[in-house]
Order: structure tokens, then C-alpha cells, then sequence
């Protein structure tokens, strides 16, 4: 018995004005809708298809073959396959999944169905369907037209069900991309993702598919590929992102970071090889970015490592700052006649956990930084060398204390207030107090940190940049730099009496020339020889750190060293 839904007469029975019908189904969804008149080799398409694919008009004809030239080279054939199928008489359905590109030049992934109509004879009379952007399906991310991670995800699992050597996956990350957003806008950045997934479209080895991760980052999946090819095609993709762009007229500047992971030699599933990648881009962050890492096992343990550190630092944190110590390592100056003068210390955090037991700095402060913590600990750190200073003053009158802050601190609104609100509360003037920043985070982010610098500026608060040479500035900055201190990192000093190294010494020579001349105070750091002591005199410098002075010690060590030269 024939069905409503299945019956011929049924349809025919019921008045239908083909052009109501039409604006009907136009109007009440965003996919493209075409009809083909294949006799007369003319479609109609939707407006929004004209629109969005620079089209001729409503009306097209040879819209088949015209069609396919805007159809990705490498799914051309799929396209063609399918035509040629229904043209051949075979099929009379349509349904295949492509990019296409749109009339802004990028390439959108749809899914295109229709159906062939014939007459009597067999032979195709009208042709007619929707395109469907697959964005709208879930399996494309809307933002660059990608796939999805998802999507990734069902693609590795079928290249491991293969015998042949699987390939590689390269997981890749823009370097400082909230930055992008924080000095543009989301708008802005959105437009910087889409550029970047239309040039790994245009990169890609015919193999290869991209996919859009999580924020900043992109996959490519690259079946058969050797780790070497993996590296070759970071080093193209490589020389694409690493010059200034433009998005609209608008310049900038956003390199990529990437690490590989080989399919089934590293990982046989899915999570542990995108967790492998992970820790190889990880890596390629820590290691200065702008560059690409291959998984090994030592990676997965430094990553693991970071982790209970991190669960660890946490920990302390929340028990009151529990592990956490203060260090102090004095700046001297000289006298007249050669001899040194305790000018004031440098507050340094130490930190110890168990099971690792004492963990150098240059290991944990990223960490603090990277999971926030640095914000809270930065005030606990700020109080305990206030109150210490404050301590130290009853015994030199003219004692500074010097604190080494995180760029993330200056950035939280705040943070100034805090510091104002602290010597007010310990009664401290604030020509005594130093807060150091490492020269790279002044240059990097000096447009986000200026209502910072002027706060501190403006309350006499100094800020000294620390380890000066090892960063990116250069010696022209210092006049735009709001730097009342520079700190000549151990990098040069070590090598300053070497004759095959005299670079060193030109160059702190200039430093300090410069510095003075624009009344910027320069302090030596790392000066660890009688030797290093006396080039550095000669050339002036206002103040010296180092071990030949002393080590970091803690603050009852320091009192009984320094207390009795301080009483007199």
C-alpha cells in the first residue's frame, strides 16, 4: 500500500507553485541551492551562491565545469569522478565532500548532494541539490574552515589500522598570539587563524590534511611521511609564517613553533601521540619558539616532570607559602681608594619539594608564571623583602633592596596599587626599593606595561632591566626604555680579560658610556674573580654583584656577615 510519503499521486495532487517552492527553500536555509537545465547547459543558483563565489549571476551557464575549476586540486578528481558517474549513467545521485574556494580566495569544505533527473530515454533533463558548508554539520571549525580535531582524530585511527608505514603528525602553535589579540583584538586574530589555515592549505603536500586545534594551534596529518619529511615540511611551512604579514592592510609579525610525533613508531593510538606532540611543541616553546621539535621518551618524562613540579608549586602555595625562602646576594660599591661599600641585596626566591628536594630557579619561576601562581607567590615574595629591608635600615640608612618581578605581575591592575599600599604599610620611602625586569619581557611587551611603568615611576619606585644583552633590545632602546637600571648580565663578564674576547669589554665599555649619558645607573653582574673586579672599576660601573662578593645567603646568615660592618 502506497504511503503519503511515498506516493507519486500524492505529490500530484497537491498544488505547488514551483517559484513559491523555491523562494521557500532559498529563504529558509544558509546552504547554496542550484538547479541545473542540462539541455540547456544553464543553472540557477541562489543568490547567496552567486554572492559568496563571485558567480556570474543568478543565472550560469556551464556551472558543472565551472564549478570544478574552483574546487581544491586535490579534490578535483573526487569532484569529477562523481559527475562522470551519473553522466555515464551509472548513478543519479550526487553526494561528495570538498573545498571550494569562495570569492576571498579561501578554501571552505562542503558537502555537495544533487540528483539527476531523466527522461524517458534515459537521457538527463535537470540537475539539482544544495551545497552545504560542513561547518554547519559540526566537522569544520567555523573560525578557519578546517577540520576539526575530531575529524583528526578518526583519521589517525584509520592510518593505524594499516599495515604500511603510517606517517607523522605535526602539531603546531603560534608564538605569542595572545599578544596579537591583546594589542589588536579578537576580530583581528581570528583574521590572523584564517590566514594561517589558508597557508598551510596552500603548503601541504598532496598527502597531507590540516586541522584546527584548540586556540593558537593546527594540525597537519601527513600519511607515509618519514620523521625527515616531517622536519621538511615544518621548514616550508616554517619559511611562510617567519617574515611580517598583513591581514586587511594591517602588519604583523606571528611565527610558529611546531613537534612531530611518528605514527605507530611512537604512539599506537590516538591520546598518546597527540599527547607526544604535545610535549615535543612544549618543547620548542621553552626552547625560544620559532622552531621544531621531534617526540623522544625524554621529552614525555621533562613534560611529566613539569607537571608534578607544578602540582607541587601549588601545593606550597596554597599552604601558606610552605617550602618558599628568600636569599639574599648583596650589591657592593666602590670606595675611594678601591675598597667595597655594602650598597644593598638582591631578594632571590628559593624553593624546595619533595621528592626533588631544592629546585633551581631558572626551573620553577616558569612554571609559577605559566600556571598563575607567580601573581599570588610575587606579593608573598614582595612583603617578605619590604620587611626585611625595613629591618636592614636601623644598620645602613641608605640600604636598597632589589626584587625580581615577572612581566605578568606589572600587567595585573593590581599590582601597583599593592606596592604602594606595602611601603605605606612598612613605613618604607621608596627610593629603597628596586624592582628588576629581564630586558627581553621590556621589549616584548612595553606598549601593555606602560600604565605600570608610569605608576612606578611616578611613586620613585626604580626599575632596574636585569641580565642586559641576552635579550632583544638594543643599545638604542635605552633612551625609550623607562629604565632607571641596567644590570650587565654574567654572559660577558666571564669573558671580559679573555684578548681572543674583546668584544666583551668594548661592549660593556659602551654600555656604561650610554648609560651615564642618558643618567642610567649600571650595576656588573656575575663578577665571581679578584680579576673580573678590577677590569670592571676601571670602567666605572656604579655597582657590582657576584660570588667574589658573596653567594646568595639566607637573611640570618647575611645579618651576621654584614650587620657588624653595617653598625659601624
Amino acid at each position: 500500500m502506497e504511503t503519503p510519503h511515498t506516493s507519486p499521486s500524492a505529490i500530484q495532487s497537491f498544488p505547488i507553485d514551483a517559484q513559491v517552492l523555491y523562494r521557500a527553500i532559498v529563504n529558509s536555509t544558509e546552504d547554496y541551492i542550484y538547479i541545473v537545465d542540462m539541455a540547456a547547459d544553464l543553472a540557477l543558483v541562489s543568490e547567496n551562491m552567486a554572492r559568496d563565489f563571485a558567480l556570474p549571476g543568478r543565472l550560469v551557464p556551464g556551472l558543472v565545469p565551472l564549478w570544478g575549476e574552483f574546487v581544491h586540486p586535490r579534490d578535483q578528481k573526487r569532484y569529477i569522478d562523481s559527475i562522470e558517474e551519473m553522466l555515464a549513467g551509472r548513478t543519479d545521485e550526487h553526494n561528495v565532500e570538498y573545498q571550494v574556494q569562495n570569492r576571498r580566495g579561501e578554501y571552505v569544505w562542503v558537502v555537495c548532494r544533487g540528483l539527476l533527473n531523466r527522461d524517458e530515454t534515459g537521457r538527463p533533463v535537470t540537475f539539482a541539490g544544495v551545497v552545504a558548508p560542513i561547518a554547519n554539520k559540526g566537522k569544520i571549525d567555523p573560525t578557519t574552515g578546517l577540520f576539526t580535531q575530531g575529524e583528526c582524530r578518526k583519521r589517525v585511527e584509520r592510518l593505524l589500522e594499516r599495515e604500511e608505514e603510517p606517517g607523522g603528525i605535526l602539531l603546531l602553535g603560534l608564538d605569542d598570539f595572545k599578544r596579537i589579540n591583546n594589542l589588536k583584538n579578537h576580530i583581528f586574530g581570528d583574521s590572523v587563524l584564517r590566514q594561517t589555515a589558508q597557508d598551510l592549505q596552500r603548503l601541504l603536500p598532496p598527502r597531507a590534511e590540516a586541522f584546527r586545534f584548540d586556540g593558537d594551534e593546527f594540525a597537519v596529518l601527513y600519511p607515509g611521511a618519514s620523521p625527515e619529511e616531517m622536519e621538511r615540511l615544518y621548514r616550508t611551512i616554517h619559511l611562510c609564517t617567519n617574515r611580517e604579514q598583513e591581514v586587511d592592510g594591517t602588519p604583523y609579525f606571528c611565527t610558529i613553533s611546531g613537534g612531530t610525533a611518528q605514527i605507530g613508531r611512537d604512539a599506537d593510538n590516538y591520546l598518546d601521540l597527540l599527547k607526544y606532540a604535545e610535549s615535543a611543541l612544549e618543547a620548542s616553546k621553552n626552547s625560544g619558539k620559532n622552531r621544531c621539535t621531534a617526540f623522544t621518551p625524554d621529552l614525555l618524562n621533562l613534560r611529566i616532570r613539569k607537571m608534578e613540579l607544578t602540582s607541587c608549586l601549588q601545593q606550597s602555595v596554597r599552604s601558606g607559602m610552605e617550602h618558599f625562602s628568600l636569599a639574599y646576594q648583596p650589591l657592593v660599591r666602590f670606595e675611594e681608594g678601591g675598597g667595597l661599600r655594602l650598597a644593598g641585596a638582591e631578594a632571590l626566591l628559593r624553593w624546595s619539594c619533595d621528592p626533588f628536594g631544592p629546585v633551581p630557579p631558572v626551573e620553577f619561576i616558569p612554571l609559577l608564571e605559566s600556571s598563575g601562581l607567580i601573581i599570588q607567590l610575587g606579593r608573598w615574595v614582595l612583603e617578605e623583602a619590604v620587611a626585611t629591608c625595613k629591618r636592614w635600615l636601623d644598620f645602613c640608612p641608605d640600604f636598597v633592596m632589589n626584587v625580581n618581578v615577572s612581566y605578568l605581575q606589572l600587567a595585573d591592575k593590581s599590582f601597583v596599587p599593592f606596592v604602594l599600599e606595602l611601603l605605606g604599610r612598612y613605613e618604607l620611602a621608596p627610593r629603597h626599593l628596586v624592582l628588576e625586569l629581564t630586558e627581553s619581557r621590556f621589549v616584548t611587551d612595553m606598549p601593555a606595561l606602560r600604565e605600570a611603568f608610569q605608576g612606578l615611576r611616578g611613586a620613585h619606585i626604580q626599575i632596574a632591566m636585569d641580565d642586559f644583552g641576552t635579550g632583544y633590545s638594543s643599545l638604542g632602546m635605552l633612551t625609550q626604555m623607562p629604565a632607571d637600571i641596567v644590570k650587565i648580565d654574567r654572559l660577558f663578564i666571564s669573558l671580559i680579560n679573555d684578548r681572543t674576547h674583546e668584544f666583551n669589554r668594548a661592549f660593556i665599555a659602551a654600555v656604561i658610556q650610554l648609560c651615564h649619558s642618558v643618567g642610567i645607573s649600571v650595576c656588573v653582574e656575575g663578577v665571581e674573580q679578584l680579576d673580573e673586579l678590577k677590569t670592571v672599576q676601571t670602567l666605572k660601573v656604579d655597582s657590582v654583584q657576584g660570588y667574589y662578593v658573596s653567594r646568595p645567603i639566607g637573611r640570618e646568615a647575611f645579618e651576621e656577615k654584614y650587620w657588624p660592618v653595617m653598625a659601624r
